[in-house]
């Protein structure tokens, strides 16, 4: 089991499958390994497709012996959170509702990634049907963070964090409806994008909120994220919400530094509460931006404390549609906490969720103004230390633990507006746990916010630390 390899970036590893100086075959077969020996104190796998991944990367050393490449992600085992369709294979959505739905096709996140050259290596663990910000699920046990065996992984991509963030593949794919690719990427020690709405396509990828949920990728460095966008983005006529927008080059502004760049800085909400060495880092990230040719303005945002209840309140409906013929069907098969997050949507009324709509247009409209300035705002990705794993668990006969709920005040902002979302790793706390700044962009540049985090992770050089698994 190579431990270097593990850690190396998809940036590192491409050129040298490409030469034939590293076969696919290596690279799956010490994931493997390292799912074999670590993943059972991870618990980020809920299946692994061993043998197809095995014959993946025979094939794909071979094509590569033929001269034919594919492209940066030939020959690189990712994974991808069990709601999104593989075909053949069961689709669970973190519930046992969905244990026997068995997936007639590929979702096109899938089919995109494969003609790539990706190699799947399995599903991925999850909260129940997306739907909680701690990480729990009492189907298929909580993510176990690899920074520290004892903590949440946060969010519902907890399986996509934890692997990712413990050196088992190179790349996952998560959703993020309210912050579940940025704050599993903020407590995992990875980067992990929210793309801007509509840029990939959720066709063959379980509903939670039609018009909030995102599916981004999670990944060790920025740069790889961006080569995961170049395979992902694009129209798909199976996803009315698919954007038509051109879709650019996502690597072309990788490695071109912060000259020019505009940043902003929230004087309100998103400082507000948050645990004082989170600041620091953030603020210490800022600071080291600007003293590499950025420039830093604060922005007054007075009302921005309004975006993450507008989330809520536009999530929580659409949800519960989605699930309406479930729970009636399979009401006890719902976990506690899921199934009270559900039902506290059935006291809304219509007119509550087209205000919520009006709300929302409103809101992106206050945002558009206050970054005319400035091309992202930078702010904290979790404004709390990350929790232990007991301290979220609901005791018997309660629905929800003893922390958690403010987990997602700042990520749920950037769902109500559809913008790109990324977060990166600014430091580490005192007892050595990650800390996430996100840097959020304007609609469709996307390009922008990747440059920006990419310029910053290699000034800071926090990604080289590894956890001591």
């Amino acid at each position: 089991m190579d431990n270097d390899l593990a850690f190396a970036s998809i940036e590192e590893l491409a050129p040298r499958i490409r030469d034939g100086e590293l076969s696919p075959v290596t690279l799956v077969e010490n994931c493997l390994d390292r799912i074999d020996a670590l993943d059972g104190k991870l618990n980020s796998f809920l299946v692994v497709f061993r043998e197809d991944a095995l014959q993946q990367a025979e094939a794909l050393r071979q094509e590569i012996a033929d001269g034919h490449y594919r492209g940066p992600l030939h020959g690189i085992p990712i994974g991808l959170k069990d709601l999104i369709d593989v075909e053949g294979t069961v689709t669970t959505g973190g519930s046992t509702i969905l244990k026997d739905n068995i997936a007639k096709s590929d979702a096109t996140v899938t089919r995109n990634l494969k003609k790539a050259g990706a190699i799947v290596m399995g599903k991925l663990n999850l909260v129940e049907f997306a739907l909680g910000a701690t990480g729990m699920n009492p189907h298929f046990g909580p993510g176990h963070n690899p920074w520290n065996l004892d903590r949440i992984t946060c969010g519902s991509s907890i399986g996509s964090g934890a692997a990712v963030g413990g050196g088992l593949i190179y790349g996952a794919l998560g959703s993020d409806t309210g912050g579940s690719v940025r704050m599993p990427a903020a407590v995992c020690g990875i980067a992990g994008l929210k793309p801007t709405y509509g840029i990939i396509s959720r066709a063959g990828v379980l509903d939670l909120s039609w018009s909030c949920d995102h599916v981004g990728p999670m990944t060790r460095r920025v740069a790889d994220s961006a080569l995961m966008m170049t395979a992902l983005a694009g129209y798909d006529p199976l996803d009315p919400a698919s954007s038509r927008e051109p879709v650019p080059d996502y690597t072309a502004a990788i490695d071109r530094g912060l000259d020019g760049v505009r940043i902003g800085v929230p004087e309100h909400y998103f400082f507000d509460d948050v645990d004082s060495e989170v600041e620091a880092a953030v603020r210490l990230g800022v600071e080291l931006m600007e003293a590499n040719g950025a420039s830093v303005s604060a922005i007054p945002m007075p009302w921005a404390a309004k975006g993450r209840a507008i989330n809520l309140s536009v999530m929580l409906p659409e949800a519960l549609s989605v699930h309406e013929k479930w729970l009636k069907e399979h009401r006890d098969q719902y976990s506690p906490e899921v199934h009270t997050r559900l039902e506290s949507a059935i006291g809304m009324s219509a007119l509550d969720y087209v205000k919520a709509l009006r709300a929302r247009s409103w809101f992106n409209e206050q945002m558009a103004e206050a970054t005319r300035d400035v091309d992202v705002l930078v702010t904290p990705t979790v404004p709390i230390q990350t929790p232990t794993i007991e301290a979220c668990t609901p005791p018997p006969g309660e629905n929800s633990g003893r922390v958690g709920g403010e987990l997602g005040k700042f990520t749920g902002v950037f769902n109500t507006t559809g913008t790109p979302s990324l977060s990166v790793t600014c430091g580490f706390t005192e007892d050595g746990m990650p800390i996430g700044m996100m840097i959020s962009g304007k609609p469709f540049d996307d390009v922008a916010v990747l440059r920006i985090g990419d310029a910053y992770e290699r000034l800071a050089g926090w990604w080289k630390r590894r956890p001591a698994l």
